[in-house]
């Protein structure tokens, strides 16, 4: 009855799964659990070699990621054939709604991608759905060698640790180096410089920014980004922990908004933003029909897929008084154990294999930004992840604004899109954006 619910409600938002099963022969005995729930403390049950299923569900809005995660699913069912795991893969919109919903029916995946705090991890929690991990993770030794900023930034909300963030994440902008080379272009520094560069690129006949307006999110990263420049971090940070004496009216963010408005009339976004989603957008940079994408660094998988080298830089500061920090540079996507999965310990031989020092290298040397303390940093994948990883060093510490305020956050999705379309001023979205917010935060 529990799996034909749940097919029921994928197949009733077009969702797809692939699953991965070993074909290979163990390279190690088999060390499974039983499936049955975990005890309170994490201690797992008798050992057996039963066959399990372990669900896990994805949160698909970038491919190349997922195909990474497969290696690691494909490495713990040969170390483990008696298991095989089912990954449903969703749409973000779809998680957002399909999440909660599942696990208050009790059709819910044994162990998933989540969205940090209150997007999935923190009403699941709240509700009792999720795992706690703080001493499963001390008995295993998972603290020990994870940067603990990175977990205590993504439970801060929480009274314990239900979600592990898998990477570093940040927003900044992807660039075509042939565009760039065939134009005698540079990174830019300077906010000046940048402008001067998207002017350069529309000139020459080349849209310079690709954006999936359409679906909301992607166009606020790009406001987001110059937010990041124009707004001293305490400010954001304290909307972020529901201080209400600081507001969504604050002249940098509608200073941002402005700016926006000005790339978009210059011509330097995509004049078919609004209708364009987020994957296509992708796409048009990927084909090499623009010259930058401005996105997060969830995308650089997919982005590697391009027949020419992708780097990145941060978007230049609109002020230059205040300390660099870097638009969404704050953990990912957590990683939750489903607490009434009748497989919870297989979930939990899964996570301790996620987070091992080989499986963290793996990911590493794939691209991915870990939170893993390695005693000796290893050789990265590319260029790509080098210029990330430096721009972070060198920026600062960010989040993603409103992301623990998901009314408020859908809120700025739509009033971004209507001040592009000019049917709002930044000025009407924002004092409607600072009301939702005093709502939400209990005013």
């Amino acid at each position: 009855m529990k799996r034909n619910l749940l097919i029921g409600l994928l197949l009733g938002l077009g969702i797809f799964s692939l699953a991965a099963c070993s074909k290979a022969e163990p390279t190690a005995e088999p060390t499974a659990v039983a499936a049955e729930p975990a005890t309170p403390s994490g201690q797992a049950a008798e050992p057996t070699d039963e066959p399990v299923t372990l669900t896990f569900w994805w949160e698909g809005a970038a491919v190349g990621n997922l195909e990474v995660f497969q290696k690691s699913f494909d490495k713990f069912t040969e170390m483990h054939p008696n298991v095989t795991i089912e990954v449903v893969a969703i749409p973000f919109e779809d998680m957002l709604r399909t999440f909660p919903l599942a696990l208050e029916a009790g059709t819910g995946p044994d162990i998933s991608m989540s969205l940090p705090l209150e997007s999935t991890t923190y009403p699941a929690a709240k509700a009792g759905h999720l795992l706690d991990l703080t001493e499963i993770g001390q008995e295993r030794g998972w603290w020990d060698k994870y940067d603990m900023k990175a977990i205590e930034f993504d439970n801060r909300a929480l009274d314990g640790i239900y979600g592990v963030p898998y990477e570093w994440t940040a927003v900044g902008v992807y660039y075509n180096t042939e565009i760039f080379d065939e134009l005698g272009l540079e990174r830019p520094t300077t906010l000046e410089e940048f402008e001067a560069l998207m002017e350069t690129l529309k000139q020459a006949g080349v849209t310079p920014i690709s954006v999936g307006g359409k679906d909301g999110w992607p166009l606020v990263h790009v406001w987001q980004a110059l937010v990041f420049t124009n707004v001293d971090y305490k400010i954001l940070r304290a909307l972020e922990d529901r201080d209400t004496s600081y507001s969504y009216e604050d002249p940098g963010m509608i200073e941002a908004a402005y700016r926006v408005i000005d790339w978009f009339d210059a011509g330097y976004l995509d004049p078919n933003l609004l209708s364009t989603g987020f994957t296509d957008a992708n796409d048009l940079f990927i084909n090499g029909q623009v010259a930058m994408n401005i996105g997060g660094t969830w995308v650089q998988q997919d982005f590697r897929n391009a027949p020419f080298e992708v780097r990145f830089f941060p978007v230049p500061p609109m002020r230059t008084d205040i300390e660099p920090h870097l638009g969404g540079f704050n953990p990912g996507n957590d990683i939750v154990i489903i607490k009434d999965s009748p497989n919870v310990d297989w979930a939990i031989e899964l996570m301790d294999y996620l987070l091992s020092e080989e499986n963290m290298q793996m990911w590493w040397e794939n691209g991915f930004l870990v939170p893993y303390l390695f005693d000796e940093l290893p050789p990265g994948k590319d260029k790509l992840q080098e210029d990330i990883y430096t721009t972070m060093l060198a920026n600062g510490p960010g989040h993603f604004i409103t992301v623990s305020m998901p009314e408020t956050n859908q809120l700025i999705w739509a009033n971004m899109q209507e001040i592009v379309a000019k049917t709002k001023t930044p000025e009407e979205a924002f004092a409607e954006v600072q009301e939702m917010f005093l709502t939400e935060a209990g005013q």
